[in-house]
């Protein structure tokens, strides 16, 4: 640090100063009130000397000859040496020249020529060393703070550090084997970029031992293949090889730990399992409300139907909301939805019911002062997608101005908080709950957990309402409260710190009503208004709104467009949405002609609907072949009457005959008709013989309907058993 201007009585001994005219760096050794030695550091001369006055004269001017500078070049090591050391050895031999020197009072007489050098030829003798060692070791002393530390040996700069040594071929360095056979080579040039190779492998995703690639390197440089018994084959590797050891060695040094840990299994794996801890997951909190985080998780619990006991129905999913700043558990759901957005959609309506009546329907009977938390928060921080799907982020945003923060995927360390509930909760109630699934599940010999279910979902639900309240009434490690509170004799739970919070740190929080969260949370979709109805995923739907405003009848001339919020698990009740109607929604019920959706959801109608399409499509090609039969057959009889048509007809006859006795040709083919329609239930074996009716007599000239009517009796007598 260097500029500040102190006063003049900074210029002690030991100060380090700059010259500004002739730019080096000078310290103060030695003053005796009239004159002032200085010593430049990065010189080899002795100290020079300059009037006491004039150094403080030149200090004060504007612009000043000299500054004050605070940072030492030679930073002070207090680390000791180990006993027996020769570094320790050392340093204390230089401290007991400058002992003899200083004759326990100052530099001052090795600041003139005449004492300076009887005090050196003195020690030289005394010390039974040399001049240059001594002359050394005082400039060494004034020039880095003329301390004890600052006669410590540099031996730490030896051997050129960072340096990579290169070792003659054929020379081996270091102990020498005592129960491996061979010498072992040193490492060299060549050496380190074969250890490269076996250090690439090593840090591969594949993620082999030492061992394995330390196998694959004396593979790949120092093994051959000789004959063997049989001409078979074998491996033979060099004596003089690297060993593990070395790999390992040349590995560690080159790679820091988290480049190691990330080339080998990820950057990932690494954020979620390798990364330092130095920030905390209430980071930004500053009070109860400001950040609410939601997670889901599998239950470790087997649980029976709640219609058939006997029915083993899997294990659930528990859905947690957690106020952040205070620890205390705000939400729950407990069932068989997710983890997805539908359970993420439950426990945000939990979140803002009240909770005395949200545990009366569970039987269970609390105060406000229990449970208080029926609030929204200012930001909700969950899994990345679950509230980004269908809208729902973006409906949560707009609607209840709640900021939507969504994690990277596989990052449950980024919602510590929550994620931790998970092994607190349940470590409760696990030892009440039959089915409970232990760390050996699976293991040979270990106990067959789902045969222990016995609790239904609405048991479940019981249990983990209980736990949860229990853990938000009991304190919490390693969380720091305010001062004030706990001066207030406050213990840090989370119940606790959520009513302390609201007082002292948030104030009110806001209050949203269920209706408001449940079209928020809802997934939303256009519906159609047609004459049937409002038509939705093919089933029809009314309001009173749309009986009030008349939309069928309207829905005649022309068809338009709704929005709609829908419960995916319920398709009995759409809601129509419209801020101009009081509460913006209005309640859409099904009509009878969609019964057969009752009770469904729209998983099972989306999977009827696909199943129906899929054996709609399985019958395709039979389909499409009894089209092609049926179109041949038709042809054939059109051929056929074509052909029979063409050969009785007269050309000559004109088109007016023809078409003017229609009516009397249809009156004769209902009387050739009505014979072959008579219903007689005799017994089939003897059929009665219906005479045929002889043709009129006429006088009249030949004609074409005549004859048609004449051949067509004679035909249906024919088929009757009769004769014409």
């Amino acid at each position: 640090m260097s500029g500040r201007r102190p006063s003049s009585q900074s210029l002690v001994e030991r100060a380090l100063v700059k010259d500004c005219v002739q730019d080096r760096l000078l310290r103060i050794v030695h003053s005796d009130g009239i004159r002032t030695w200085l010593f430049d550091v990065n010189a080899s001369d002795w100290p020079f000397v300059v009037e006491t006055k004039q150094l403080f004269a030149d200090y004060d001017r504007d612009p000043p000859n000299y500054e004050v500078i605070f940072d030492e070049p030679w930073h002070l090591n207090l680390t000791g040496f180990q006993p027996g050391s020769r570094s320790g050895e050392r340093h204390e031999e230089h401290w007991r020249i400058i002992e003899f020197l200083l004759e326990g009072t100052d530099l001052g007489p090795l600041m003139l020529k005449g004492t300076r050098r009887l005090r050196i030829d003195a020690a030289v003798e005394k010390m039974r060393t040399t001049r240059q060692t001594v002359v050394s070791i005082v400039k060494r002393y004034m020039q880095r703070g003329m301390t004890f530390e600052a006669l410590r040996p540099d031996f730490d700069n030896c051997g050129g550090p960072g340096k990579a040594r290169e070792i003659p071929v054929g020379v081996k360095t270091g102990r020498p084997r005592t129960v491996s056979k061979g010498k072992g080579i040193s490492t060299s040039k060549a050496l380190r970029r074969q250890l490269q190779v076996g250090a690439d492998y090593y840090l591969s995703r594949k993620q082999p031992t030492y061992g394995e690639a330390w196998d694959y390197l004396v593979g790949k440089f120092y093994s051959q293949s000789a004959s063997g018994a049989g001409n078979r084959l074998r491996t033979v590797v060099e004596p003089e090889r690297p060993t593990v050891r070395q790999l390992q060695y040349f590995v560690t040094k080159n790679y820091p730990y988290s480049e190691r840990f990330r080339a080998r299994k990820g950057q990932k794996a690494y954020d979620l399992g390798g990364r330092e801890l130095l920030g905390s997951g209430d980071h930004g909190a500053q009070g109860p409300g400001d950040v609410f985080q939601v997670d889901a998780t599998i239950a470790d619990v087997y649980l029976v139907s709640q219609f058939d006991r006997r029915r083993i129905v899997g294990r659930p999913v528990i859905y947690f909301v957690i106020d952040v700043w205070s620890r205390l558990i705000v939400g729950i759901y407990v069932g068989f939805e997710g983890p997805s957005w539908k359970g993420a959609m439950m426990a945000l309506t939990n979140m803002v019911t009240p909770k005395v009546e949200f545990c009366a329907h569970y039987d269970i009977e609390i105060t406000p002062d229990d449970w208080p938390a029926h609030h929204a928060p200012k930001t909700i921080l969950a899994d990345k997608g679950e509230l980004m799907s269908v809208g729902l982020g973006d409906s949560i945003i707009k609607s209840l101005r709640i900021q939507i923060e969504n994690t990277t995927s596989g990052r449950g360390d980024l919602k510590a908080i929550v994620e931790r509930r998970f092994g607190t909760v349940p470590s409760i109630f696990k030892q009440f709950t039959p089915g409970y699934v232990e760390s050996d599940f699976g293991d040979r010999g270990a106990r067959d957990y789902p045969l222990d279910a016995c609790f239904n979902l609405h048991e479940l639900t019981q249990m983990v309402i209980l736990a949860v309240i229990e853990h938000n009434s009991k304190p919490i490690s390693k969380v720091r409260s305010p001062a004030s509170m706990t001066t207030d004799g406050l213990a840090a739970s989370p119940l606790n710190r959520w009513n302390w919070g609201i007082t002292n740190r948030s104030g009110r929080l806001r209050h949203l009503t269920l209706e408001d969260v449940s079209l928020a949370v809802m997934p939303q979709d256009k519906a159609r208004v047609t004459v049937k109805g409002i038509r939705w995923k093919g089933n029809y739907y009314v309001c009173d709104t749309a009986i009030r405003d008349e939309w069928f009848a309207l829905a005649r001339k022309r068809e338009w467009s709704i929005e709609v919020s829908y419960d995916p698990r319920d398709l009995d009740n759409l809601y129509y949405r419209d801020p101009k109607i009081a509460r913006g929604f209005d309640h859409c019920r099904l009509l009878e002609n969609s019964s057969e959706v009752r009770g469904k959801s729209l998983f099972e109608y989306e999977e009827l609907d696909r199943a129906q399409k899929e054996a709609v499509a399985a019958s395709a090609d039979s389909r499409q072949a009894r089209r092609i039969d049926t179109d041949k057959q038709m042809k054939d009889i059109e051929t056929k009457a074509r052909a029979a048509t063409k050969a009785v007809l007269d050309p000559k006859t004109p088109k007016s005959a023809r078409k003017s006795s229609i009516r009397k040709n249809n009156a004769d083919e209902r009387e050739y008709q009505r014979p072959n329609e008579v219903i007689d239930l005799r017994s089939s074996e003897s059929p009665p013989v219906v005479p045929a009716r002889a043709a009129p007599a006429t006088d009249e000239a030949p004609s074409f309907e005549r004859d048609t009517l004449l051949r067509l009796k004679q035909m249906a007598a024919a088929r009757k058993g009769g004769k014409t």
